[in-house]
């Protein structure tokens, strides 16, 4: 179909209707005329006919007007959408096509990945080089220029604190070996999983000041060391952020040891978050200096303790996952896995597992539950977390904890 010039409709031309008429019959002469309803033909014809009918004499120089009557914009436009196949079986066809595939319910653990132990992905993440080493070199050899200036400010009793993007453990360990070679310094991992406030109090009351005596709480300690004010103390947190620092406990006491006039503290961060685990007293006791410390070299170290499903994991993850999780549950929870934790300690390696009903027996003797449904509750959140597990032994189901005899001899000497 030819299409005339498009041209600007006279005011004569706007007065008239010309919705439907001639646009339905130009239509119906084309090969697209299935797409309209065949009841607007008719409507349109009668329409037509009933308009001609009541002009009399004049119908046929109508009929002829309208012939030629240039189309309007919008009319135009359905007429090309209409010649390019825009109908409504190609829209559907459209959406049909673009329909999401079939889901499935398999997961990451359905597929057969091999899995690495912890050295071995060490070692490959070791062979791996960026193509931006001269750029992170030269950022850190920025950095280093700083450090005789982060030392006086450490003396005039501020602390700072260390933000950025990539990993800042190389350059907290530069610092160490540059300036802090003659004083007396302690350097923390705060990412690490089993990593606690006791820890670190322990290092710098033990390690660092030769402390041989015992403390009852941690505000014991941290009277000792505020007695201790002979010798300038450099406390150096990488990832003070870090999951087992989070709470307001250890927060508090690092506050406390930062504020003494003999330690000084530098601490790393990471999460974007981390500012806010300070309030206006904390922050006060910290008294911390910011630096942008960007290396963007990467977390390898602090991303080695975390679980992968590429990971073979070693008794070290599984101890630390193990005691982390423990910590987190109540003293009657943490009674009920210690007793089974021994009980299978104490089978050796021929352990297959205990009973429920005879874990039940052992429970009640110990006065850490007083119903089986108590205890059900308990095991199936020690489910959860994957912590035990059961199998079939003489057609009874039995309990058991899916750790090596080492690591749960580790375990049991560690944290009870």
């Amino acid at each position: 179909m030819s299409e005339s010039p498009l041209k600007s409709p006279s005011p004569e031309k706007l007065k008239r209707d010309i919705s439907t008429p001639y646009l339905l019959r130009k239509l119906k002469q084309t090969k697209y005329a299935h797409t309209l309803p065949s009841q607007q033909f008719e409507s349109s014809e009668d329409e037509s006919s009933s308009s001609s009918s009541a002009s009399g004499s004049d119908s046929t120089s109508t009929e002829e007007d309208e012939g030629s009557r240039e189309l309007s914009v919008g009319q135009r436009r359905k007429v090309q959408s209409l010649e390019r196949g825009d109908d409504k079986e190609n829209i559907e066809s459209y959406f049909h096509s673009r329909r999401g595939g079939n889901s499935t319910n398999k997961t990451l653990h359905d597929l057969e990945l091999e899995e690495l132990d912890h050295g071995k992905i060490t070692k490959l993440l070791a062979k791996m080089e960026t193509g931006y080493q001269k750029e992170q070199a030269a950022l850190v050899a920025d950095h280093a220029l700083s450090f005789a200036q982060w030392y006086v400010y450490l003396k005039e009793g501020y602390n700072l604190v260390w933000y950025g993007v990539g990993s800042k453990r190389q350059l907290l360990i530069q610092f160490v070996k540059k300036m802090l070679k003659y004083d007396y310094h302690v350097v923390i991992n705060g990412y690490f999983p089993n990593l606690t406030i006791r820890d670190i109090l322990n290092n710098i009351t033990q390690d660092l000041l030769g402390s041989t005596g015992s403390f009852r709480s941690s505000q014991d300690q941290v009277n000792y060391i505020r007695g201790c004010k002979s010798h300038e103390i450099f406390i150096l947190i990488n990832n003070i952020d870090g999951a087992n620092l989070r709470n307001d406990k250890a927060q508090q006491t690092l506050a406390e040891l930062a504020s003494m006039g003999h330690v000084h503290m530098i601490a790393t961060i990471d999460h974007i978050n981390a500012p806010l685990l300070w309030d206006e007293f904390k922050s006060k006791l910290f008294n911390w200096l910011w630096f942008d410390c960007t290396t963007f070299e990467s977390y390898s170290d602090e991303t080695s303790v975390e679980t992968s499903l590429m990971v073979r994991q070693t008794g070290a993850i599984a101890l630390s996952s193990m005691t982390h999780v423990l910590r987190s549950l109540t003293p009657n929870a943490r009674g009920i896995f210690k007793l089974l934790a021994t009980f299978q300690q104490e089978g050796g390696p021929d352990f297959q597992g205990i009973t429920f009903q005879d874990f039940y027996m052992r429970c009640r003797e110990k006065f850490l539950v007083n119903s089986d449904a108590t205890l059900r509750t308990q095991l199936t959140e020690f489910k959860d977390h994957m912590l035990i597990k059961t199998r079939q032994v003489e057609g009874a189901e039995a309990l058991y904890i899916p750790v090596e005899p080492k690591i749960l001899q580790q375990f049991l000497e560690s944290e009870f």
